[in-house]
């Protein structure tokens, strides 16, 4: 018997290669491509001693990746209000303020005190704590797994 239909074999020829073959995802490459805006943040900023326009910077490459929840913990620290001629108002990334430098660290750490205190769950912000020691971490390896 002949088989002439060339889509019929490579079929059944696929199914015979066994279990071990997977063909790589597009999930599984695009991880690599999306990580490195975090990467490249990383080499030009210090969670030790950042801007608040930093801070705004590490939260859009986080939620780019869908990771909306350490985008909350960091991208709230980067909210600030500043008084327009008796209006409050959320500070834009060319106010003075927005340029002033804090420690990241300190500030999570603060804020889970606070939470503590007040009976506030923290997961989130722990996890962002986390998050910032690896992305500190990542101008001396290159290879810190972000997801685990």
């Amino acid at each position: 018997m002949q088989v002439n239909n060339t889509s019929y074999v490579t079929a059944a020829i696929q199914v015979h290669k066994g279990g071990n073959y997977l063909p790589p995802t597009n999930e599984q490459n695009a991880t690599a491509q999306e990580t490195s805006p975090i990467r490249e943040l990383a080499n030009s900023i210090d969670p030790s001693n950042m801007s608040r326009n930093d801070a705004r910077a590490i939260a859009a490459a986080l939620g780019q990746i869908g990771e909306l929840e350490l985008n909350n913990a960091i991208a709230l620290q980067s909210m600030v209000l500043v008084n327009d001629n008796g209006h409050l108002q959320t500070a834009t990334e060319t106010d003075s303020i927005m340029n002033e430098k804090f420690n990241m660290f300190d500030a999570l750490e603060h804020q889970i005190q606070f939470n503590q205190s007040k009976g506030i769950p923290t997961d989130a912000l722990e996890k962002g704590l986390e998050f910032l020691d690896k992305f500190n971490n990542l101008k001396e390896n290159a290879d810190v797994n972000l997801y685990v």
